[in-house]
């Protein structure tokens, strides 16, 4: 990594980045599979891992998946304004993504991805309650048949009603490199489509 910080490869950050993201689509053992997502709400950041779930370099886009009874579905719909956080621990690189948000809710594109959703994960769908709601003691949500196994194709309907994609478009990313003999930071922006791209003080 540290070969290609010159003032030339910029073009070559930027790549990289979208790969490393690329990479942990497919991985679920990828540092970066698990990202930091974060909403305003009434002027506050509110901030949760999530996972991700897909990647469009070309448009610039990050997908998640979420509930939408979910109090970030309201953030959005009040403020579509976000931003993504990532750090791979070995190659010590920080990803910050700032972007604005989609809802895809009973759309062609949630249809396509509830499809392709394992039913394991189809699971986290079908709590009682939406996530948040107040309760006396611990509990997940679930019903009792689910508490302890994946649902059938059948049962894990049940979770569609309460299914959603996000998507973010990005316009803006801050690259960092952690390093002992000195950091290393590029900015990115989007602004008409076209890129703007400068080396940074970290």
């Amino acid at each position: 990594m540290a070969e290609t910080l010159t003032l030339e490869s910029l073009d070559i950050i930027l790549e990289e980045a979208w790969q490393l993201l690329q990479q942990a689509v497919k991985d679920r053992r990828h540092p970066m599979h698990l990202g930091t997502f974060a909403t305003v709400r009434n002027g506050t950041p509110e901030v949760r891992t999530v996972v991700l779930r897909g990647v469009c370099k070309d448009l610039r886009q990050l997908f998640c998946h979420t509930d939408i009874r979910s109090a970030k579905i309201e953030d959005l719909r009040a403020n579509p304004n976000c931003a993504w956080l990532f750090y791979h621990p070995e190659l010590k690189i920080q990803l910050r993504f700032v972007g604005k948000a989609t809802v895809w809710y009973r759309t062609p594109l949630s249809e396509e991805r509830w499809e392709q959703t394992q039913l394991m994960s189809r699971r986290c769908y079908a709590t009682l309650l939406p996530p948040g709601t107040r309760v006396s003691e611990p509990t997940s949500g679930l019903p009792d048949y689910l508490i302890e196994r994946s649902p059938t194709k059948e049962e894990s309907e049940t979770g569609k009603e309460n299914f959603a994609v996000i998507e973010t478009k990005v316009h803006a990313l801050d690259w960092l490199w952690l390093d002992a003999k000195g950091h290393r930071r590029a900015k990115f922006e989007w602004e008409n489509e076209q890129l703007s791209a400068s080396w940074a003080i970290p």
